[in-house]
């Protein structure tokens, strides 16, 4: 539990330093806070989760290892995770979307190495 603490409240409180950054487009709320265990979770939660207003997942970063596909309605977004150029002890973690759909969500973060759950901060494309 403590090491859930230690990356949420970062993002959390980056979230309200920077509303501007973090406002949902609909009408100016904050961000869901969505949280998933596991791959079958995740594919549950995130082909229902809105696609117009931003949202923050917060996931085992595990998840992000293989490159993997969740598949929805909505297309196909892949999870994958790169090496940080600027610093090699860091990992950017991405959900990208499908291409050229229309209503779609892209995300991306940065964690440590050994960092065991990761926040993406997704928004509306």
């Amino acid at each position: 539990m403590s090491r859930f603490v230690a990356v949420i409240l970062p993002v959390l409180a980056a979230a309200f330093v920077t509303p501007a950054v973090c406002k949902s487009a609909d009408d100016g709320a904050w961000p869901d806070v969505i949280q998933a265990k596991n791959f079958d979770e995740l594919q549950q939660k995130w082909c229902t989760a809105k696609r117009d207003v931003s949202h923050i997942f917060v996931l085992p970063s595990a998840l992000f290892v293989d490159s993997r596909e969740l598949v929805c309605d909505t297309g196909t977004y892949k999870l994958y995770r790169v090496v940080s150029v600027d610093d090699p002890d860091d990992f950017e973690y991405y959900i990208d979307p499908p291409f050229g759909k229309e209503n779609r969500l892209g995300c991306d973060g940065k964690a440590g190495l050994k960092t065991q759950v990761v926040a993406v901060n997704c928004r509306p494309e």
